[in-house]
């Protein structure tokens, strides 16, 4: 069976009640879940309670699902909105991106770097020192929430851009665009400082 057909299952068991298939559920998108709320929010203390929300919503709304979507993208809805209205909540906002954390897993160091280098020769090793780091995060942290999303969900956390259509209730191309916009505003903020 389909993963996709799984994930329909276990929402409709969850919406008659049946807190196994949360457990089962949960141990499907749990980890995702706590890596993307990570690297939007960086606290741990807030993307843990992050993930606790997105499943207890997931409880709650189980029996509204409506399949327009996958229950993935369903699910990272819910957990970008959490996120969202935590962030809007805080009056200022500190935290950093690794930036020299694999972008997907199986990858080596250096390919999230790769991916917002700022066309010198070797930029893996000019971020490698620690105020470069941080003025690197800094700037992340300051990317519009429209094309940041995008960024954080593709690129750090390896989504397919399809994916993050379906989330953001928009289209490909879009997202493509927004990830453009995203790379290009760091390499200009990011050009006299490195």
């Amino acid at each position: 069976m389909p993963k996709s057909d799984e994930d329909s299952l276990l929402i409709q068991k969850i919406g008659r009640g049946d807190e196994h298939a949360l457990v089962s559920l949960m141990e499907r998108f749990k980890e995702s879940i706590f890596h993307f709320a990570y690297r939007y929010l960086r606290s741990e203390e807030d993307c843990a309670e992050v993930t606790e929300e997105t499943f207890f919503k997931v409880f709650q709304k189980a029996r509204t699902f409506s399949p327009r979507a996958t229950v993935k993208t369903w699910i990272f809805s819910i957990a970008l909105n959490l996120c969202r209205d935590r962030l809007r909540r805080q009056k200022k906002f500190h935290g950093q991106v690794s930036l020299d954390a694999p972008v997907f897993e199986g990858q080596s160091e250096g390919d999230l770097l790769e991916s917002v280098a700022s066309g010198s020769a070797d930029p893996y090793s000019e971020l490698r020192s620690t105020d470069t780091l941080q003025l690197v995060n800094a700037q992340i942290l300051k990317l519009p929430d429209r094309i940041k999303f995008p960024f954080v969900f593709c690129v750090l956390e390896g989504h397919s851009y399809d994916e993050c259509a379906a989330v953001l209730k928009t289209n490909r191309k879009t997202v493509e665009t927004r990830i453009y916009r995203a790379r290009k505003l760091l390499r200009e903020a990011l050009d006299g400082i490195l």
